[in-house]
């Protein structure tokens, strides 16, 4: 609207609100004219959203016109999260990065995502141990999961539940299964352990966990 502002000879109307999407939305249809030019702008807002503004037709103010502006882009924004959430889940920060990646801006993609996880389409919780799984079964080790885990956007209250959830994990014995599933066995040669050993590291284990893993894949 700011390419308006300033012009008194700007008049701003709405020509038709009519809902959409079996009533979940309203699709709200805005003339503004100035002189002899004429814009055309339709908003799509959620019904919660309409009844709180309360479009009806003929003549709005600017301040009615921009709010109805911001409705329409959080609305938008909550399309966008939806979308997103449908090829799987994602925490409030990772999902707040998907949307801002289609035009919204922090704020709008933010309030879109901590929409989503009040309405129940955001379980960080439950987010958090079906990611650990998907990563245990790729045998990776601790340190590599808690940094995996702080690249998908989880919070840092929803990773103080991590430590518990790995407390039963036998990392040395996920350790020897990728040994043998990856490199087959322990090689003898001492620059061959070597990178094998660095291998290991990337995979997120200590020192310690690789040694063991080590020392049962070669006993197995």
């Amino acid at each position: 609207m700011t390419e308006y502002m300033d012009k008194p000879s700007v008049a701003i109307s709405i020509a038709s609100v009519r809902a959409q999407n079996d009533g979940a939305e309203m699709a709200v249809t805005v003339v503004i004219e100035n002189g002899a030019a004429r814009d055309v702008r339709k908003f799509v807002i959620l019904t919660e959203q309409y009844c709180s503004l309360k479009p009806t037709k003929g003549p709005i103010t600017e301040e009615q016109f921009e709010a109805l502006e911001s409705a329409s882009r959080l609305c938008g924004a909550l399309r966008s999260g939806q979308s997103a959430l449908s090829y799987g889940s994602a925490s409030v920060l990772h999902l707040t990065r998907k949307i801002m990646r289609h035009g919204y801006t922090k704020e709008e993609a933010t309030a879109a995502a901590e929409r989503l996880r009040d309405v129940g389409l955001i379980n960080e919780d439950d987010d958090l141990s079906r990611e650990v799984e998907k990563c245990l079964r790729k045998l990776w080790g601790s340190r590599r999961i808690r940094s995996h885990l702080w690249s998908k956007g989880f919070a840092r209250e929803t990773l103080e539940a991590l430590p518990s959830l790995l407390a039963e994990v036998d990392f040395p014995a996920n350790c020897a299964s990728l040994i043998r599933k990856q490199y087959g066995s322990v090689p003898a040669d001492p620059q061959a352990r070597r990178k094998l050993c660095a291998a290991l590291a990337r995979y997120g284990y200590s020192p310690e966990e690789i040694r063991e893993g080590m020392r049962r894949a070669i006993k197995e």
